[in-house]
């Protein structure tokens, strides 16, 4: 009997800790086993996964442009110059986004959209230099795409191109690729003469003729780029044109039915083009100075040759992408401060930008 008291006293004294210990720590658990780090499939997947939603959701904002363009023969007869190209609707109100190459001398513009209607465009905007363009159509119920931000792509986001390559039999066909690179620069030649692009996004993305002008989407649906030229010499190697650079433009040709393009009257070189042009200065950051144009902005307030540009606005530029966005948000006829340096030394002067000539 006593042998017995005892062992069912130590039987109560040990389930009373147990219960404690619970009630304080809450219940023991067997160790969950470490968590296996991410493959480079398993990250890719989810990305991948996007694809389809994404092209539901920005194909119907996605444009073919057919152009025609007449000359004329010895003889004073017409020739007809026809030619295909993608754009973007950015605005319901009808505005739509693409190349200057592909609307450049188009004596008519044909815009067919996804539901099987086409309408007349009319050019609003051209710029051969950043090689883009904005035309107008007057349509009911139409999609327009989301802009994004291309300041914040980085190398390795999932890119998605969307166009009528080849022409527009294969209207809308959807590639996907990766960011390559950034604030690349590439010399094109075509019936402009010698245009060097600076500021481009490089994908992976297969771009062919005919995408020229459609939208580069990232994994949110947002457009961040205008396809613009693929690289001749290799495949798989195409670029487009950073969207930043034309929210200005559409939005300033949105409110006030024009864009008048800021002039400060340089020639500038980046990092990335002096790189490529072989430069015998240093250009580690900021924007060199290789130009001043006579009785420009620029010459007026002092700036000269081989100065440095290192800020804008109280913003820090490092490309001319960037320099010609902050300059296309605050317009002309707004004074703003740039910071240079200049002989290992840094002042700031004051620049009033004027509406660039014809």
């Amino acid at each position: 009997m006593i042998m017995l008291a005892v062992l069912c006293s130590l039987i109560g004294a040990l389930t009373a800790s147990l219960v404690t210990t619970n009630i304080l720590y809450g219940r023991a658990q067997a160790p969950s086993p470490q968590a296996k780090p991410q493959t480079t499939s398993e990250v890719v997947q989810p990305q991948e996964s996007k694809i389809p939603a994404i092209a539901r959701e920005v194909t119907p904002a996605v444009v073919g442009i057919s152009t025609v363009r007449i000359d004329y023969d010895f003889f004073y007869r017409h020739i007809k110059s026809e030619a295909v190209g993608s754009g973007v609707i950015v605005n319901t109100q009808g505005y739509i986004i693409t190349n200057d190459h592909v609307v450049s001398g188009a004596d008519e513009i044909t815009v067919f959209l996804s539901d099987a209607r086409k309408f007349t465009a009319q050019k609003v905007y051209t710029d051969p230099t950043l090689d883009l363009a904005v035309i107008k159509i007057d349509a009911p119920n139409i999609t327009a795409a989301k802009l994004g931000d291309s300041d914040k792509v980085v190398v390795g986001d999932l890119a998605i191109a969307i166009g009528n390559p080849l022409g527009l039999s294969l209207q809308r066909t959807v590639t996907a690729g990766i960011i390559s690179a950034l604030n690349r620069t590439v010399g094109v030649h075509d019936r402009r003469g010698q245009i060097l692009m600076q500021d481009l996004i490089q994908t992976d993305a297969s771009i062919n003729p005919g995408n020229s002008g459609g939208p580069l989407v990232n994994g949110n649906g947002e457009v961040i780029g205008i396809n613009t030229i693929k690289a001749s010499e290799a495949e798989s190697i195409g670029f487009a044109i950073p969207i930043n650079i034309a929210k200005p433009i559409v939005e300033s040709i949105v409110e006030k039915g024009r864009f008048d393009k800021p002039y400060l009257g340089i020639e500038g070189i980046d990092r990335e083009m002096a790189e490529l042009i072989n430069l015998n200065v240093s250009v580690e950051s900021g924007i060199y100075v290789a130009k001043v144009e006579n009785q420009s902005p620029a010459s007026k307030a002092g700036i000269r040759e081989q100065d440095i540009i290192t800020k804008i606005a109280g913003q820090q530029v490092n490309s001319m992408a960037k320099l010609r966005q902050i300059l296309y948000n605050l317009g002309v006829g707004n004074p703003i401060d740039i910071e240079i340096m200049r002989n290992g030394k840094t002042f700031t002067t004051q620049v009033v930008p004027v509406k660039a000539p014809s």
